[in-house]
């Protein structure tokens, strides 16, 4: 395997990881079958420049991160491991406005019943 395949793999799995995304996940952002995506993980298969913009997308991640995988070493993109469960605290829910997460909050305090 090619050392820049090698980086490749290696960084494509590590920010996934990080990220806190299954493969199965990734794939379907994607829009590829799951084994397809593992190819690219694995090394057996590169992805074309458009499924690495979109990969860079999803990651939150310049695209040369993944054009040259061995300056960007260590890389620690935006979205981070998430909590699996739903937050009620609105400081928790995101980059919405105060209101829009005081609405969020009184929604799931009355159980998601109607507005």
């Amino acid at each position: 395997m090619k050392k820049e395949t090698e980086e490749f793999r290696k960084l494509l799995r590590q920010v996934r990881l990080t990220c806190g995304y299954s493969q199965g996940a990734v794939a379907d952002a994607l829009g590829v079958n799951r084994s397809t995506y593992t190819c690219y993980e694995s090394g057996k298969t590169t992805p074309s420049l458009y499924t690495l913009k979109k990969l860079a997308q999803i990651f939150d991640v310049p695209v040369e991160a993944f054009l040259f995988p061995e300056t960007f070493q260590g890389i620690e993109p935006v979205r981070q491991r998430s909590s699996r469960r739903v937050q009620t605290d609105p400081k928790r829910i995101g980059e919405l406005s105060e209101e829009e997460k005081r609405l969020i909050a009184r929604f799931r305090a009355e159980g998601g019943s109607q507005l």
